[in-house]
């Protein structure tokens, strides 16, 4: 069976934010939600408005290639949207958070100049080296629970600081990014348990994953304020092991 919550909750937050045009039916009726409906979205798949009903209630067993191309069309979906679509249509092994992690990369880790640190796909920081700990908070000083990327980023004062004025488009980029992850892990009770206390903790997380944002990994360029109140510049990167691949490497280098 398809993950039934997270399909839903993802096709009918992309069905609600397309405008209707002229291919869609009874366009000019008065609408009370916004977006397309059901029967809008099967008309331009030319699928019965049941069989769609039945796809974003995730009570089908499974997708047809040409399906999901069908939904990626009539919904307007971007190219990060689309592979997301994919990788919820096509789930058969889920990532695990407990994978060991290679001795190869902790050496990596440990023997960086830059800011470096390793997380799991519940975005839990597994080992990070001293520069990380400098720039971005001392890891060893936090409990298991704590040591969060999301955790940090949303509930603690440290977080916003280090970001600054930058702080609520990186926090929804994380989240972005994040969403994908949740969307195909969202079985394993650990993963439910960490929204529940971002939504507690957070004024601003359920506004915010409720928008059901997708983002695609990319580097970039981030402006940190240090605890000494200086602003340095560091270009970021992320990096999957090949060896466990629910595992990323992200580094921050400082730009001169």
């Amino acid at each position: 069976m398809l993950p039934k919550s997270e399909l839903s909750h993802f096709l009918r937050s992309r069905r609600a934010r397309i405008k209707p045009d002229s291919r869609d039916v009874r366009t000019s009726d008065r609408r009370r939600t916004p977006g397309l409906r059901r029967e809008e979205v099967a008309a331009r798949m030319a699928i019965s408005t049941e069989w769609y009903t039945k796809i974003e209630q995730g009570r089908v067993e499974s997708l047809s290639d040409r399906v999901v191309s069908a939904l990626g069309r009539a919904l307007e979906l971007d190219k990060v949207d689309v592979l997301h679509l994919q990788s919820l249509t096509r789930r058969k092994t889920e990532n695990i958070i407990d994978e060991a992690i290679p001795e190869g990369v902790i050496k990596l880790v440990r023997g960086l100049a830059e800011p470096a640190y390793v997380t799991n796909a519940r975005w839990d920081v597994l080992i990070w080296n001293s520069a990380a700990a400098e720039l971005i908070t001392d890891f060893s000083l936090l409990s298991d629970e704590d040591r969060n990327i999301l955790i940090f980023m949303l509930t603690t004062p440290e977080a916003r600081t280090l970001f600054g004025e930058t702080w609520p488009k990186e926090a929804q980029r994380m989240l972005g990014l994040f969403h994908a992850d949740y969307d195909r892990n969202a079985h394993n009770p650990a993963f439910p348990s960490l929204i529940t206390r971002l939504e507690l903790e957070c004024q601003e997380f359920s506004e915010w994953w409720n928008e059901h944002v997708i983002a695609a990994p990319v580097s970039g360029v981030k402006c940190l304020t240090g605890r000494d109140g200086v602003k340095r510049t560091f270009s970021y990167s992320s990096f999957m092991s090949n060896d466990a691949l629910s595992l990323k490497m992200s580094i921050y280098v400082p730009e001169s």
